[in-house]
């Protein structure tokens, strides 16, 4: 008896023994980097304007939070991203910045930082839309459920602060009839200086929807009614170098060519370029990285700065190709002129006796992309700025 007792500890540590499973090995978690990696190689290509922005902003996020696994990641570490990133200079990629690390930037910069619109429509527009999507895909591998409701400007350059201003009629009327622009005018080969700001004054559009214009495609007249119009669209062919690109859904939209343009022999022009079997409505501006308007851009920046016209008054500035929109839709709001907002691509169209349809309605209306083309050129020829505008030979 005393034998068979002795034994009960051994069975009971062989018992034991017998039942121990060993610590499973879990998987690692993915790092940031593949994340992101992951998230703008499923982002919709069709939206191009944000995933460029996307593009240039989430290495920065990857930069100051961490490559580190998405388990490690903190509600603290966003946090902490909004507050450094907001101390970035307006162009971190400076040459005087090269070969520094973005904190370094941070840590030395003393200069102005980027304004309170950049920081929300921008950096935190981009990562809310990262954390959202790496939580629905990446939940069963660890990705926490984190927010950019922390993320809080504390700069001193208000919403608003980089705003344009429309251009008054003296102000329109000197930026056309300047000597400089007159002696555009007067040379074939330097036309597309007097093109460009033309077409932004009676169209409202965006500069990078100007330049990526193909006189092949995008300049069109409508067989039925005789009318010539701009095509602005990222779907008819794009010259070689260019990566089309449209802002929004309304922006893709046709806009009648003013008659002051084709009497000012902008028809002509086109003819001239197609001559050439030049795909650039202007060719002398060469693309960039895919963007037709980069070097576009900072010629009128000098232009302005020239004839006298730049005006950096925080909040009302003129200081860029964005200020012929601006003016374009202020004039249209002072003369009440319906449609104003259809024609620069800030909402769908407007039917007669219907009034604003919306995008569940537009997917049911089979519609050519002229139907309402007859109505649309009745609301761009309101636009009267004057005659004094200079015909380019």
């Amino acid at each position: 008896m005393s034998s068979l007792i002795a034994q009960v500890p051994e069975q009971r540590a062989i018992t034991t023994i017998a039942f121990t499973q060993p610590t499973p090995i879990l998987p690692k978690a993915p790092l940031l980097s593949v994340v992101v990696a992951d998230f703008l190689q499923r982002y919709d290509p069709k939206n191009k304007a944000t995933l460029t922005k996307l593009k240039s902003t989430l290495p920065i996020f990857i930069e100051l939070v961490g490559d580190k696994p998405i388990t490690n990641i903190l509600q603290a570490d966003v946090n902490n991203y909004f507050d450094q990133v907001q101390k970035l200079p307006i162009r971190h990629d400076a040459k005087m910045f090269r070969g520094m690390s973005l904190k370094k930037i941070i840590a030395t910069h003393t200069g102005r930082c980027i304004a309170e619109g950049t920081f929300r429509s921008t950096y935190r527009a981009s990562v809310s839309l990262l954390l959202n999507w790496a939580y629905v895909h990446y939940k069963d591998q660890g990705f926490p459920s984190l927010s950019v409701n922390g993320a809080v400007y504390r700069g001193d350059r208000s919403h608003g602060i980089n705003k344009q201003r429309a251009l008054t009629q003296d102000e329109i009327k000197l930026l056309f009839t300047h000597s400089l622009m007159r002696k555009y005018a007067a040379d074939a080969s330097k036309a597309h200086y007097c093109w460009l700001p033309l077409i932004g004054l009676f169209t409202g559009a965006r500069i990078n929807e100007v330049c990526q214009l193909n006189p092949f495609t995008d300049i069109q007249q409508d067989q039925a009614t005789s009318i010539w119009y701009f095509h602005f669209t990222d779907e008819n062919e794009a010259a070689d170098g260019v990566s089309k690109s449209i802002k929004t859904n309304s922006s893709h939209r046709i806009v009648p060519i003013h008659s002051k343009l084709i009497a000012l022999g902008f028809l002509d022009y086109v003819e001239r370029i197609k001559g050439q079997n030049d795909k650039h409505l202007f060719p002398a501006w060469k693309p960039n990285h895919g963007k037709a308007s980069a070097r576009v851009s900072k010629w009128f920046i000098r232009y302005l700065g020239k004839i006298g016209l730049r005006d950096k008054t925080e909040g009302a500035r003129l200081s860029g190709f964005h200020c012929f929109r601006h003016t374009f839709i202020t004039y249209g709001i002072q003369h009440k002129i319906a449609g104003t907002f259809a024609i620069t691509g800030h909402e769908t169209d407007v039917v007669d006796g219907l009034g604003k349809i919306s995008s569940v309605a537009k997917g049911y209306w089979t519609q050519a992309i002229t139907d309402n083309i007859v109505e649309k050129q009745a609301t761009i020829e309101r636009f009267d700025f004057g005659d004094f505008f200079v015909s380019p030979v």
